[in-house]
């Protein structure tokens, strides 16, 4: 059994760390959500594939994924690690971010890996282990405790960003760089009818091996990207616009209004017309 200290709900939020330690393989489902995400390496070595490219985490790394920002890790070949995983919302730093709005910097700095420097690496890991160990006591102001913490580690990165200007890491492979402009085109096209024949025509791959390659690399299947990108694309236009719930599906590009709202319920958690009601407070 892995080593794990969790505190907070995952889902709901406003605030979730787990921090843990595994010694087999594990395979992270594709998966979005309304919070940010800190993620922590402190042992081993991970494939995180983010918005619409995949990176190899090595430890030391701060990786920082924004709301709605698809994700999903998976074994390098290496099976064990540990990690720190630390989600919040807007909510939870209600107050912090009119005092300190640069708070969030990092999320913006033009990539989601940031690779701290030893210096900041061992301040990062002192500010983790305050948190993991603030969950284990349970004492007196947890959540205040927690999210002064916090606002110290976004701090750091902020700061670690605005001083290291974010550099291009490499691909993995090459098919990884392939794949990955597959994803850039599924991320401007989603609106139009997307054939896996004529993606492979497009991108010189046989649909079999593009169907396969795609899953390897991005921990998604075509259709669950296609589909994760269309309601991401529906949910900013239903926070965003009072537009109707079928002419918001068929503007991302679904076929049916069915379709639509069985796709939102499987991704989002509830319906479209919930979603809206729940992003306007």
């Amino acid at each position: 059994m892995p080593d794990t200290v969790t505190y907070g709900n995952e889902e709901e939020g406003p605030f979730y760390m787990q921090h843990i330690r595994r010694t087999g393989p594990f395979e992270r489902t594709q998966h979005m959500h309304e919070m940010y995400e800190l993620y922590y390496l402190y042992e081993g070595e991970r494939l995180y594939f983010i918005r619409d490219r995949s990176y190899l985490i090595l430890p030391g790394d701060l990786v920082l994924i924004n709301r709605r920002d698809l994700h999903a890790t998976s074994d390098s070949g290496d099976f064990g690690h540990a990690r720190v995983v630390v989600n919040f919302s807007d909510l939870f730093l209600e107050g912090a971010m009119q005092e300190a709005p640069f708070l969030l910097d990092a999320f913006t700095n033009g990539s989601p890996v940031l690779r701290l420097d030893l210096p900041t690496r061992r301040a990062v890991e002192h500010i983790l282990g305050k948190m993991t160990a603030e969950v284990k006591e349970h004492s007196l102001g947890q959540s205040f405790a927690l999210r002064h913490f916090l606002i110290e580690l976004l701090l750091y990165a902020a700061r670690f960003a605005r001083v290291h200007p974010a550099t291009p890491l490499d691909h993995v492979s090459p098919l990884h760089r392939k794949i990955s402009s597959i994803v850039r085109h599924i991320n401007t096209s989603y609106t139009d009818e997307i054939r896996l024949e004529e993606l492979a025509r497009r991108f010189e791959i046989s649909p079999a091996y593009l169907s396969r390659m795609f899953k390897e690399v991005t921990g998604f299947s075509l259709v669950s990207y296609i589909n994760f990108v269309r309601i991401q694309a529906a949910q900013r236009l239903l926070a965003e616009s009072n537009e109707k719930v079928i002419t918001i599906a068929e503007q991302v590009g679904f076929g049916s209004l069915v379709q639509f709202g069985r796709a939102f319920r499987q991704i989002a958690k509830t319906t479209p017309l919930r979603y809206r009601q729940l992003s306007r407070g």
